[in-house]
């Protein structure tokens, strides 16, 4: 498949899940990667792994919650590969508690990666697209694609902070696709739940707090699952390459829900 031929993307929060299905599906269209995350060797695993298969990408390490090494890391993929096509921004963090427990060192960790730290990376990324050439005429001159969630879409009594942090994302995207249009498109994906380290962090905590066994958080959230069972990471990626290919180059301003019929609109 070669439908991101010559694109280069980065994908933040690419060292496992979610992040690393995309980095690998995207390297899998053919574009060159650039792979990013707080824990530095697993962002080198996950490039290690796409050059295995025949592809190209680089790893570094980037904290998104820091607006400096956001910068960083999208300076870090134009200097090496001489432009940005496609920026995905995936890292996020969740903590499970009570509202009422919530402390503003609780809610800060959460927000400062998923929602400030989201918000500044779409700003980095888009200042350099905003630069450079499209590969053709009429083409976008870059696409960003934020990873939000279905949280974003309602409260979450039990991690609030990390709903609404993705109902931020959510503004975000719009905002971005509003200010950036035409040159640049931006969309959002919003994943439902998904088999991943950051789930079974949710099941652990959410458990402990109100008393059940282990898993039990987990089980009760697969059966509001249509589809009948739960998320894969590879799930998600289809979206993210339709997001980053030439197909939906007339698409910018939405959130899609991929969660297996979770929320139906």
């Amino acid at each position: 498949m070669d439908a991101l031929q010559e694109r280069i993307a980065l994908v933040s929060g690419a060292g496992r899940g979610i992040g690393r299905a995309i980095a690998l599906r995207l390297a899998q269209e053919g574009a060159t990667l650039v792979v990013t995350d707080i824990d530095e060797a697993a962002a080198l695993g996950t490039a290690a792994q796409i050059r295995a298969a025949g592809g190209t990408a680089e790893g570094c390490r980037a904290d998104v919650g820091d607006p400096a090494q956001s910068a960083a890391m999208i300076d870090f993929a134009c200097e090496r590969f001489g432009r940005l096509d496609v920026l995905v921004n995936n890292a996020g963090v969740v903590r499970v508690q009570p509202l009422l427990e919530v402390r503003p060192e609780d809610w800060d960790f959460v927000n400062d990666v998923n929602a400030r730290g989201l918000f500044f990376a779409v700003q980095a990324g888009a200042r350099r697209m905003r630069a450079q050439a499209p590969h053709r005429p009429g083409a976008p001159r870059g696409k960003i694609i934020n990873i939000a969630s279905i949280a974003g879409r309602s409260g979450r009594p039990m991690f609030a902070a990390y709903a609404a942090s993705k109902a931020a994302a959510i503004s975000i995207t719009q905002s971005a696709a509003g200010a950036l249009a035409p040159e640049i498109t931006v969309n959002a994906i919003c994943p439902g739940v998904v088999e991943t380290e950051m789930w079974r962090t949710i099941d652990q905590e959410w458990t402990q707090h109100d008393g059940r066994q282990p898993g039990a958080a987990w089980q009760d959230r697969l059966k509001a699952i249509p589809l009948g069972r739960p998320e894969a990471p590879e799930d998600l990626t289809g979206m993210a390459a339709f997001l980053a290919g030439a197909g939906s180059d007339y698409i910018t301003g939405q959130s899609y829900h991929v969660d297996g019929g979770v929320l139906m609109n």
